[in-house]
């Protein structure tokens, strides 16, 4: 294996095909710091998960440079082959919230850690349904809304892709759709060490990091070590409401609204009569076109599964 070079997994399509202009700049900050790296240019997803197995096995540190959908594919990649292997992080996304969250949220920062080499141990959240793990994830999972303003955008993006690419105002408009559309709230069900708690809800995050959707403070109490998932659930509300919830978690003071809700487990169990979609850091699991529904489903903790280079 190799110790003293990182494996830097470059997704040119981050950020909607921004990410692709950051290359020369990415490689020169690396360069400028010192790190020893093998970079590696994914073309497609499917090459991008081959390319995390095999690094995995060939370098100690497999390095996502990307947004959090490329740091979620690789991370999966990593834990399925037995988590030989540190994980880093270079953020040329659109949301970059799993970076925000270790403070390695611009290039400089994050080729600065890379450099240093310090590793600290993080929990890494799990999607199961019946004994099959589905996904494993660094930031958070969501039923709801969430849902469908990505597979709005997603599809915003490949019409018009000037527009997808302006992601506050897509965003705006996939809320308005979703609710004019019926397809919030959803009926849940959720059972978790708090109790059991049934509802019409807009949102359910499941969360192992504070922030969402673009830097809101989603579960402001949220942390990536402590053994526990948060949960902040927003119930049936107006767009109004909703616009000023959003406006409150951008500094984590939503919970004052009467529709918000926190809780917090090592396990939540989901059940709904209609069946539900699930967005896992920024991925529609099954893919935005042909998404997976699910009628249960558990999110659950795994502590300290990831060793984190930040």
């Amino acid at each position: 294996m190799t110790k003293d070079r990182a494996a830097v997994l470059f997704n040119p399509s981050a950020g909607r095909g921004k990410a692709i202009g950051m290359k020369d700049r990415v490689e020169a900050c690396l360069c400028r710091h010192g790190v020893l790296y093998d970079l590696f240019v994914t073309g497609s997803e499917g090459e991008l998960k081959a390319l995390a197995r095999e690094r995995t096995l060939t370098h100690a540190t497999v390095v996502g440079a990307g947004g959090d959908s490329t740091f979620h594919l690789i991370v999966n990649e990593i834990v399925k082959a037995g988590a030989v292997a540190r994980f880093g992080m270079i953020g040329v996304g659109s949301s970059n919230d799993i970076d925000r969250e270790f403070d390695v949220d611009s290039l400089e920062r994050a080729c600065r850690a890379l450099k240093r080499g310090r590793v600290r141990r993080i929990d890494l959240g799990q999607i199961v349904r019946g004994s099959e793990t589905l996904r494993y994830y660094l930031g958070q999972a969501n039923i709801g809304l969430g849902v469908q303003v990505n597979r709005y955008v997603d599809a915003l993006a490949r019409r018009k892709p000037a527009l997808g690419r302006r992601q506050t105002l897509a965003g705006v408009l996939a809320v308005i759709r979703s609710y004019r559309s019926g397809l919030v709230p959803q009926s849940l069900t959720m059972e978790s060490e708090a109790g059991t708690l049934r509802g019409e809800f807009i949102a359910a995050v499941f969360s192992n990091i504070r922030y969402w959707a673009t830097g809101k403070l989603i579960v402001p109490e949220a942390r990536p070590d402590d053994g526990i998932l948060d949960a902040c659930l927003i119930g049936a509300c107006s767009i109004g409401r909703l616009a000023r919830i959003a406006r409150l978690a951008a500094k984590g003071r939503h919970g004052m609204m009467k529709e918000v809700r926190f809780l917090r487990s090592s396990s939540f169990e989901v059940s709904s009569e209609t069946p539900f979609e699930i967005q896992t850091d920024g991925e529609i699991i099954g893919g935005a076109e042909c998404p997976e529904t699910f009628e249960r489903v558990a999110f659950k903790v795994l502590p300290g599964a990831l060793d984190l280079v930040c």
